[in-house]
């Protein structure tokens, strides 16, 4: 009995030993897929990185990783070449194959989202405006029921025209997206001419691109505390 106690007492040890070298060798190796994240996608500072399931080791052994989490507090793509700030980005990866001298990794499936806040909108979208020289101005806010409230402007002949606050849509198509708004929305002020440069403006797609290599943009949907994205792909590489 005795010899029994012990061997169930040194059986025990052994086991907790086992998952604190588990435990161990997880954060080492979310510590690395950090630091590969960061250099890959162009971070100014390290993701949280979490990799899930139990044990760590015999996934790392195998190379196969089933499911890792990141999440970046900022993340910078771009609309039409001007920076876009996405803000709370997080991704799920899925089967995330590492290669054999553990250099970098492959997920088979991300899938993630994001937040685009309303403030962030209006000054890329006011930039590039501005550089296109259109006389037309926009600031974004929510109206509801998923909707943008969309406070637009626009000058002619020196004079800046308040036109008013319309309700709006986001309209993806692609990784192009442009916003859609009623002509009966409209208010009916500075002319044909004024009206005809608004129109020309809301109807104009803006590109999305910088986003990971292998993801894509799936949908925009305001939300109060912004544009709420959602992203999806395959073969993303951590390296």
């Amino acid at each position: 009995m005795r010899a029994l106690r012990i061997s169930l007492i040194i059986l025990g040890v052994l086991a907790v030993l086992a998952v604190i070298a588990d435990r161990v060798a997880v954060r080492v190796a979310q510590s690395e897929v950090a630091s590969q994240a960061r250099s890959t996608l162009g971070l100014s500072s390290e993701p949280s990185v979490t990799i899930n399931g139990f044990p760590f080791l015999t996934q790392a052994l195998g190379r196969h990783l089933n499911h890792v989490t990141l999440g970046l507090d900022d993340y910078e793509a771009e609309v039409d070449g001007q920076a876009l700030l996405i803000s709370e980005l997080s991704a799920d990866l899925r089967d995330v194959e590492i290669a054999g001298d553990f250099s970098s990794a492959t997920a088979e499936r991300a899938d993630g989202e994001g937040l685009i806040s309303y403030e962030e909108m209006t000054r890329a979208y006011g930039e590039l405006l501005a550089a296109g020289d259109s006389g037309f101005g926009v600031e974004f806010g929510y109206a509801g029921d998923g909707q943008l409230l969309l406070t637009l402007q626009a000058t002619a002949f020196g004079q800046t025209l308040d036109v008013g606050e319309v309700p709006g849509e986001l309209v993806l198509d692609g990784d192009s997206v442009r916003l859609s708004v009623d002509d009966s929305d409209i208010p009916d002020v500075g002319g044909e001419q004024i009206q005809g440069a608004i129109r020309e403006q809301l109807d104009t797609g803006r590109t999305i691109t910088g986003l990971p290599d292998g993801v894509n943009l799936d949908s925009v949907d305001p939300t109060e505390d912004g544009v709420r994205i959602t992203i999806s792909g395959s073969n993303m590489s951590l390296g």
